[in-house]
């Protein structure tokens, strides 16, 4: 029934079939985030409640007022940015363990126990760690190509004779530092998939092996990831539309705006994934290419026994 149905509907089905996963993604987020904004929380409510800064800020946002409050020496908030940083961190562990876990839940047809999510979640996690890295070095030099043109059109903007080319340059550069950015992170994605689905053990194979499958299928793949992109990009800008126009008292609504755009955003990466997932089962070439028909063995037929005899 799968193999008949569009590979993102069939990932939207399997993400609401495993919605648990979404579920305490997000809840373990909302834990974290409470933790991690405590110190700081903390440390406002001391001075912003009997001063004129909470008025200034309750009646509506101003940016002056909330500089001289992170200026304030009893504040101190850059400098309790550290404790906040450290939840940050944690939670990016936390994802990047899941993530093996997620990727067998969503290849698996059978649902999995609680034993098994986590037993997949350890066996992957540190060739998640060494994925990482290939990362992190693919990214350096499209971040300091990036840096350079943004350095490029701010020379530009200043001696060029057309004073809008340095901001076509930086727009343009942009939106090329973009796509490859989301080109290599598709890369990478099909290469955590390639190693749950085969259980790749070296690193350096599963990368090597998936540029080759991930820009062969480039226009499939990329349109499904770029889809599902645009999605969350509109949710999350409708979200910050409708949080704009929430007054500033009602705090309550404007969390609860918020923490659905936050609710999106995750939903619509776990979708990727499963997704990618999908794509995976029906293009891979364990997938693709067909077995030898088994041999099937006809025992010989006696022949009969002649008349009279025993």
């Amino acid at each position: 029934m799968a193999q008949r149905t569009g590979i993102l509907s069939e990932g939207a089905r399997r993400v609401w079939r495993y919605q648990r996963l979404l579920w305490w993604f997000f809840f373990t987020n909302l834990a974290l985030a409470a933790f991690g904004t405590l110190p700081v929380s903390t440390a406002l409510g001391r001075v912003a409640d009997h001063s004129l800064y909470s008025q200034r800020l309750y009646q509506g946002f101003s940016l002056s007022a909330f500089w001289e409050l992170a200026g304030n020496p009893e504040v101190a908030l850059w400098s309790r940015l550290s404790g906040s940083l450290l939840f940050a961190l944690i939670f990016l562990v936390l994802a990047l363990f899941l993530t093996g876990g997620i990727l067998e839940t969503y290849r698996a047809n059978p649902k999995p126990v609680t034993g098994d999510f986590f037993q997949a979640c350890g066996a992957f996690f540190w060739r998640w760690v060494r994925l990482l890295i290939f990362l992190l070095i693919v990214l350096a030099p499209i971040t300091i190509a990036a840096s350079g043109i943004t350095a490029w059109s701010d020379m530009l903007s200043q001696d060029a004779p057309q004073e809008k080319l340095g901001s076509w340059v930086e727009v343009a550069g942009m939106l090329c530092a973009t796509l490859l950015m989301m080109a290599v992170r598709l890369w990478f994605d099909m290469a955590q998939v390639h190693t749950v689905g085969e259980d790749e053990r070296s690193m350096r194979r599963a990368v090597a092996r998936c540029f080759g499958l991930t820009f062969r299928n480039f226009g499939s793949l990329f349109w499904i990831y770029f889809r599902i992109s645009l999605l969350a990009w509109l949710g999350l800008a409708a979200a910050v539309l409708i949080w704009l126009r929430v007054p500033a008292q009602r705090v309550g609504l404007s969390f609860v705006v918020l923490e659905i755009a936050l609710l999106w955003w995750m939903g619509t990466r776990l979708w990727q994934r499963a997704s990618e997932t999908v794509w995976y089962e029906r293009h891979s070439p364990a997938v693709m290419t067909p077995l030898p028909a088994p041999e099937v063995f006809v025992p010989p037929v006696p022949a009969p026994s002649p008349e009279g005899t025993i």
